[in-house]
């Protein structure tokens, strides 16, 4: 699968070492997450340091839930002095309801995304009551699984029969501090241990993986959308289907660095960057800082969706061609293509047309941005824009994922067509960032514009395109093209220069050579890119400057492609760099030319 999956760390998530109590887990080996770590610190003085094993933390980041059926348990838990509000029946039908609740439940989000692969069902329990409420943002779920043990046969919700039940919820009366900014409300999390461990056994089975959201969220301000009216209502299910993804086994795909600063959100590659936006329900989005007023939520990404199963993403390995793709929101076929970057890497370009004009019920709207920028946008969330969306795929960047962590890469980041130095606010009609803006930078909530042929300079992604189409170690050459949209399609032309096209399991100049992209050639063509020459015809000859001898310029210009910029050289039709004619450009090929310019002396063979 991915080699990503090997540390704790790798989640951006925060190992939680308390005390552990009777029959609850060891929480020294749990993984917390969605919880700041500057709470932690807050109310424990330090951040925990881990005590999971490396092969705990492959085992929780490897796992993903594959059954058809998830079977979850619900439990209301609620204080004496902060009593719940709606009936345990209310709760029941906004979880497992299916066609009947208003905006929708739990179940029929699930089945949406999962193109009815998946079935969510389960029982609630009614309001426990947990005795005097006493804030600060943590309390401890897991006392409540032993005290309901006796009245729960838990076995019942082990759905895939592999000694752990499927998913708790703990559904707690209040607000939730990501909505209410109330420190004294309980911030939503989830609880993820090693199958096998955790709280239990309880009836033969472990309460392995918890999660908890709030009853209520607070209503803001229509006027002044940083402020609160001071009344609540019945929570949506975005921030429920958010924390049921980590029963799943996804992580969160959002920075946690600087996670409440909100002044780092209006500023580029500083510490908090989120670099899925509005386009996964596992970002901030469906996390719900970037998403007051928009209770519709995202679905998963490709990526998502590859992960658990309920989707092939189609392996462009052609060096170029003309793609049909259609919108993912409804179709799991041709839906998610993938173009090759560095396949012993697990790098590649993630391709998904998002259409919030399709018949699905959900991904219909973006983040409410307007509370960090409220001068500039009307309160309330706007339809998102129908485009093709790429998506950076790193999956050997164990260490990196999702978040920086000191390290460069993100594994999981969208391509944003519209955060381009060269067009930033000023470039919009209004010449300001507004509701219908296209182009955002400098913005750091911005929407992360898909690629569209709507929107001039949003139809390309190429190497000299910013963002750019380079890999992680340097330009792949790969170039995107949207040509038209209509309806549930989507029309793209793509070319790959990264496709190991002769076979000899290494990528270099003589794979595709016609298609490697150079901005100094001629369209010969005519498909919008220039065209490069480089040399294919394996006849020996390392004058490649070309200056019809061979000379220091060569040498340059090899060490220059080997070590330092990656790209292709150019030279006449009639010369060629592979002069151990190997069939690939090597570090054999520089030992050979050296060898000739400073100490033998001998012509390269078949040199002029």
């Amino acid at each position: 699968m991915r080699s990503l999956l090997y540390i704790l760390l790798s989640w951006g998530i925060i190992a939680a070492a308390f005390p552990s109590c009777s029959a609850a887990g060891d929480l020294s080996k749990a993984i917390l997450l969605d919880f700041p770590p500057e709470k932690i610190k807050e109310q424990f003085g330090r951040v925990p340091v881990s005590q999971l094993t490396y092969q705990d933390s492959v085992e929780i980041a490897s796992y993903r839930f594959t059954d058809d059926t998830l079977k979850v348990l619900a439990i209301l838990v609620e204080w004496s002095d902060r009593p719940g509000t709606y009936p345990k029946e209310v709760l029941d039908s906004l979880l497992f309801s299916r066609g009947v609740f208003e905006g929708g439940s739990i179940a029929d989000y699930y089945h949406e995304v999962s193109y009815g692969q998946v079935t969510i069902v389960g029982d609630v329990v009614d309001w426990y009551n947990a005795g005097t409420f006493e804030g600060f943002g943590y309390f401890d779920f897991e006392d409540i699984l032993s005290a309901l043990d006796p009245v729960i046969d838990f076995s019942q919700y082990d759905g895939d029969n592999n000694g752990n039940v499927d998913a708790v919820i703990f559904i707690r009366s209040g607000n939730g501090e990501e909505d209410s900014h109330d420190p004294n409300d309980i911030w939503s999390a989830a609880m993820v241990y090693p199958m096998g461990s955790g709280p239990g056994p309880f009836d033969g089975v472990w309460v392995s993986r918890w999660n908890t959201s709030p009853e209520t969220r607070p209503l803001h301000d229509s006027l002044d959308p940083t402020a609160f009216t001071g009344e609540d209502t019945l929570n949506g299910i975005r921030v429920f289907a958010h924390e049921l993804g980590h029963n799943f086994g996804l992580p969160d795909l959002y920075d946690y660095n600087a996670k409440l600063d909100t002044s780092t959100y209006t500023t580029p590659d500083d510490a908090n960057d989120h670099p899925m936006v509005d386009w996964g329900i596992m970002g901030y989005y469906g996390y719900g800082v970037f998403s007051i007023g928009s209770w519709v939520p995202s679905h998963f990404c490709g990526w998502s969706r590859k992960e658990l199963g309920w989707i092939d993403p189609i392996v462009l390995e052609d060096t170029s061609g003309h793609v049909t793709i259609y919108d993912i929101e409804t179709h799991n076929d041709s839906s998610l293509f993938a173009l090759p970057i560095d396949t012993s890497e697990g790098e590649y370009f993630y391709l998904e047309y998002r259409n919030p004009g399709s018949s699905a019920q959900y991904d219909k709207l973006d983040s409410d941005f307007s509370v960090y920028l409220p001068n500039n946008l009307t309160f309330g969330a706007d339809s998102l824009h129908r485009g093709l969306l790429i998506t950076h795929i790193h999956d050997s960047l164990f260490d990196t994922w999702p978040i920086n962590n000191g390290d460069p890469y993100y594994s999981v980041a969208v391509v944003d067509a519209g955060y381009n130095p060269s067009r930033d606010a000023s470039t919009n009609p209004e010449g300001h960032v507004t509701d219908s803006a296209y182009w955002w930078y400098p913005y750091e909530t911005r929407k992360a514009a898909p690629f569209t042929d709507s929107v001039s300079g949003q139809e390309r992604f190429g190497p000299d395109t910013y963002p750019s189409s380079d890999g992680h170690s340097g330009p792949s050459g790969i170039v995107v093209r949207v040509d038209s949209i209509v309806d549930d399609k989507l029309y793209f032309y793509f070319e790959n220069p990264s496709i190991d096209s002769d076979g000899d399991g290494i990528i270099d100049l003589t794979d595709n050579c016609r298609n490697v992209y150079n901005p100094d050639q001629a369209d010969t063509d005519s498909n919008g890119v220039g065209d490069a020459c480089c040399c294919v015809d394996l006849s020996g000859n390392t004058d490649c400057d070309p200056g019809e001898i061979v000379d220091i310029g060569d040498l340059t210009l090899l060490i220059d492609y080997l070590f330092i910029s990656f790209d292709p050289i150019c030279c006449p039709a009639e010369a060629n760099i592979d002069g151990d004619q190997e069939s690939i450009i090597d570090i054999g090929d520089l030992t050979r030319l050296i060898d000739y310019l400073f100490i033998t002396y001998t012509p390269p063979a078949e040199c002029p």
